[in-house]
């Protein structure tokens, strides 16, 4: 990664540090950035994640059978671990849905584990089923920590992002048309970002993302 500079850590302590409430934060609020019709009788829901790979099974058996497709993991029982290619498991592979209902075979969200092709941070890849194949739509070098329901469906997603010299961003990302788009950043190592200095402090973890390659 590279250093960053001495004018974003200068902005990172204006932006949050000042004058802001230094208790520790779990979970973030969020609005809606745009003027977009809502129905009067729906209810925005917030689903709190927390993954530790520690589920001895999937749910649902299509899993593995997606992971399979998919061929990132090895289905042979009782194959030499390869860290490269580890097993279809739970312990390395977390699904969510993106869209509330979608099918597992339709399109999924995965998490993988740190570690896993000794990529040392967790990643969070989206599929979706194009003309019969399951097709990466977007990848993020990140976790998931939370889920915002939204009357379209599509989840907003809370993704949370490390970075070694200016710490962690939680993110949030909406969907819009095909593909989910970047709209704020709600917190920085667990402190909340203050409503009216979102735009600012938002463009710059914007920036140093593009630069640190979080994107795939």
């Amino acid at each position: 990664m590279k250093l960053i500079s001495s004018f974003l850590c200068i902005c990172l302590l204006v932006l949050v540090s000042c004058g802001e409430d230094q208790t520790k934060k779990t979970s973030w609020e969020s609005g809606d950035e745009e003027e977009i019709e809502i129905p009067e009788d729906f209810v925005a829901d917030t689903i709190a994640i927390r993954n530790l790979f520690d589920e001895l099974t999937f749910p649902d058996t299509v899993m593995y059978d997606l992971l399979a497709e998919l061929g990132i993991c090895d289905t042979v029982k009782g194959a030499e671990f390869n860290i490269h290619k580890p097993p279809c498991e739970p312990r390395f592979y977390k699904f969510f849905r993106y869209k509330k209902d979608m099918p597992w075979k339709e399109g999924f969200a995965l998490e993988i584990r740190a570690g896993v092709e000794e990529f040392y941070l967790r990643r969070f890849i989206l599929f979706e089923r194009i003309d019969g194949k399951l097709t990466k739509i977007q990848g993020f070098v990140a976790n998931l920590v939370e889920q915002h329901t939204t009357h379209t469906g599509y989840y907003d997603l809370m993704l949370l992002f490390r970075d070694e010299e200016a710490g962690s961003f939680v993110v949030k990302y909406s969907w819009d048309k095909d593909r989910y788009v970047y709209r704020s950043v709600e917190a920085i190592d667990g402190y909340l970002v203050k409503e009216e200095r979102k735009d600012s402090i938002s463009n710059v973890v914007h920036q140093r993302l593009e630069e640190n390659s979080m994107f795939f």
